[in-house]
């Protein structure tokens, strides 16, 4: 297959465990940009927490792109929009009542990555910028606790928004229609790229819709099974490579 995009998670899956993109993972990326394979980072943070890795692999342009926030915006690297979506105020507002009355912690997190422990901080914070916008709620819990809390989260809310597992302690809510994949066939779709010509590789649960919309998804090896069992193919773990070796296999020539 003549792939086309290549989609990456960043945490787990393009940094390794120091948070670093190794050699490998830079020279395969370089070979399949030489090929004319557009490179996008799809990841939960924000621009600037995504932007900087753009730069240590040479990639600029208002013809490059990004998805952050875990898939509330698709925007080019001069900062142009092509896509938002993100929460109204009063459904934080219902969802900050219901969690407070669970008595489980959250965090409020804004377009621009910026976190509020609570919602009255955040319309504070607002009412001094009224550009900022709600894109997610954290819920960050103990590891024993995750599935508990998660499985309370997912009855609660699923039928309404998109709740996720993003870390073996964190689990995110996000408005319905947004996450990793409906982001990336937005943007396959508005560079008129067809879905067989996007590879996908990620390694947790945020990771699994867009593994899944790519004609070929790849689990990294430090995936749970469950992200593995949907993947089309498992490459090495964030620390050797597993990016740099998943390029050289499927993408270049």
């Amino acid at each position: 297959m003549d792939y086309k995009l290549i989609a990456l998670d960043m945490d787990g899956t393009l940094l390794n465990s120091k948070k670093e993109i190794t050699e490998q993972n830079k020279e395969a990326i370089s070979k399949a940009m030489a090929q004319g394979v557009k490179i996008v980072l799809n990841s939960g943070r924000a621009y600037d927490g995504i932007a900087y890795a753009y730069k240590e692999l040479g990639i600029s342009g208002a013809d490059q792109y990004m998805i952050n926030s875990g898939g509330n915006i698709i925007e080019s690297l001069d900062k142009k929009i092509i896509y938002k979506k993100v929460m109204e105020n009063n459904t934080c507002e219902n969802i900050a009542r219901d969690l407070k009355s669970e008595k489980i912690n959250y965090v409020l997190i804004d377009i621009e990555g910026n976190s509020y422990d609570s919602y009255q901080e955040w319309m504070e914070k607002r009412m001094l910028n009224t550009n900022l916008a709600i894109a997610k709620f954290m819920i960050h819990t103990h590891k024993r606790n995750l599935e508990e809390t998660a499985e309370k989260l997912h009855q609660k809310y699923d039928a309404k928004f998109f709740v996720v597992v993003t870390s073996k302690r964190d689990i995110e809510i996000f408005p319905k229609e947004v996450n990793k994949g409906k982001a990336l066939e937005k943007l396959a779709k508005h560079l008129k790229i067809k879905p067989e010509q996007v590879v996908a590789i990620g390694d947790l649960d945020n990771d699994i819709p867009m593994i899944k919309f790519a004609g070929l998804g790849v689990a990294m090896g430090n995936s749970p099974e469950n992200v593995k069992i949907i993947s089309d193919e498992v490459t090495a773990d964030d620390n050797h490579s597993g990016v740099g070796q998943a390029i050289e296999k499927y993408v270049l020539k």
